[in-house]
C-alpha cells in the first residue's frame, strides 16, 4: 500500500506519527561532520564550504543542506530568485522529490512503511481573524509548540539547529532551539486564504510560461507565491508558499528553512495543490524541449539536484500514486 498525506489538523495520527519521525531523525546521527562534508561536496561544488564550528550532524540536518546546496546552484540564463530549486519551473518536482525523500525517512525511523506526511491547509488558518491565526489548533504544547520565540514546548522543544543559512553562506552554529515569529510582520499579517488558492487554481491556466522565473504567470509562479493577485504585474507582497514562511518568520526564513518541521508542513500543502492542478488538467510539464528560452537544468529530463536517495528527473515524479496520495485534494 502507499503512504496516505493527511491533514495535520484534522489526524492525531498523522500528526503523532509526524513529531515522532522528526525528533527521531533530528537526533539521529549521520555519520558525518561538517569538515567532512566539506572535503566530500567542494570538489563537486566549486566555492561551496560549511563555515563555522566542526561537529556531528544528524540526518534531519543532511536535509538543510540538500535544500541549501539546491538554492545556491544557478540555472541558465540567469533570473533573480531563480535556482534549481525555486524560482522556475523547477519548483514543483524538485520539492516533490525532496519531501518524498524525507517521507521514506520518517518511514524509516517509525517502522511504518504507510506513513504519510501530513499538510497543513493553510487556507483554513487564514481565513480566521488575523490576530488568531498563531492560536489555532496547529500550535501549542499538543502540536506543533510555540508560534513565537524559542519552541520550549512540545515534542518539538527537543529538536535542535545546527545548520544557519546567512545570506548565500551556510553555517554550523551551536545547537539551539527551533526559533519563529508567527504573526509578527507587519508586511504579512495573515496566512493566504481559500480565495487565493481559488485564483492559483484558475480553470485552463497552465503550469508555466515564458520567461519561466518569478515574473512568468502560471500556476507555478502562483502557487510558489511571487505574483499577488491583487496587484498583476506589479510588486507586491509576498503570496501562497512564500508567504506562509514569511509569516511564520525565525528558521522558516533563510535558506536552511527545512530545519523548522512547518517547512514540510507548508511544501506539502503546495504539492496537495500542484496533485489538484494535475488532476484536472493532466499530468504535464513544461518546459518541453523545443520552448524558447528553457531555463538550464529544469527541462522535463534533466536530473533533479539530489543528495539523498535515487536522482530522478521532473517527468518522473508527474504520477506520485506508486508513492502515495492525499486525503482530500478538494
Amino acid at each position: 500500500m502507499t503512504a496516505v498525506r493527511a491533514d495535520i489538523q484534522t489526524s492525531d495520527a498523522a500528526r503523532e506519527r509526524f513529531l515522532a519521525g522528526v525528533v527521531a531523525l533530528n537526533a539521529e546521527q549521520s555519520g558525518y561532520t561538517t569538515s567532512q562534508l566539506n572535503q566530500l561536496l567542494s570538489p563537486s561544488l566549486p566555492g561551496f564550504r560549511l563555515y563555522g564550528v566542526d561537529q556531528p550532524l544528524t540526518t534531519w540536518d543532511l536535509f538543510v543542506l540538500w535544500h541549501f546546496v539546491a538554492m545556491q546552484m544557478p540555472s541558465s540564463p540567469q533570473r533573480p530568485m531563480r535556482n534549481l530549486a525555486h524560482g522556475g519551473p523547477i519548483f514543483l518536482p524538485w520539492h516533490r522529490l525532496f519531501l518524498l525523500r524525507l517521507e521514506q525517512q520518517i518511514q524509516r525511523v517509525t517502522g511504518d512503511p504507510e506513513a504519510g506526511l501530513p499538510y497543513w491547509d493553510w487556507t483554513v488558518d487564514g481565513g480566521l481573524p488575523a490576530d488568531q491565526q498563531h492560536t489555532s489548533s496547529l500550535w501549542g504544547a499538543a502540536a506543533l509548540g510555540d508560534a513565537r520565540g524559542d519552541v520550549v514546548s512540545g515534542p518539538l522543544a527537543a529538536m535542535r539547529v545546527r545548520l544557519m543559512g546567512y545570506g548565500t553562506q551556510l553555517w554550523s552554529v551551536a545547537p539551539r532551539p527551533l526559533q519563529r515569529n508567527a504573526g509578527t510582520d507587519t508586511d504579512v499579517p495573515g496566512l493566504p486564504t481559500a480565495e487565493d488558492a481559488k485564483w492559483a487554481l484558475e480553470e485552463g491556466l497552465g503550469y508555466d510560461s515564458a520567461p519561466w522565473d518569478v515574473s512568468s504567470d502560471g500556476f507555478r509562479n502562483r502557487v510558489e507565491g511571487w505574483i499577488d493577485p491583487r496587484r498583476i504585474g506589479q510588486a507586491g507582497s509576498p503570496q501562497m508558499h512564500n508567504r506562509v514562511h514569511v509569516w511564520v518568520g525565525g528558521d522558516m526564513g533563510p535558506g536552511s528553512s527545512p530545519n523548522d518541521p512547518l517547512f514540510y508542513l507548508n511544501h506539502c500543502n503546495v504539492d496537495r495543490l500542484w496533485e489538484a492542478w494535475l488532476t484536472r488538467g493532466g499530468r504535464v510539464y513544461s518546459p518541453g524541449d523545443g520552448d524558447d528560452q528553457r531555463p538550464s537544468g529544469q527541462g522535463p529530463d534533466d536530473t533533479m539536484v539530489t543528495l539523498l536517495g535515487e536522482p530522478l528527473t521532473p517527468s518522473q515524479v508527474l504520477d506520485a500514486s506508486a508513492w502515495y496520495s492525499y486525503d482530500s485534494i478538494a
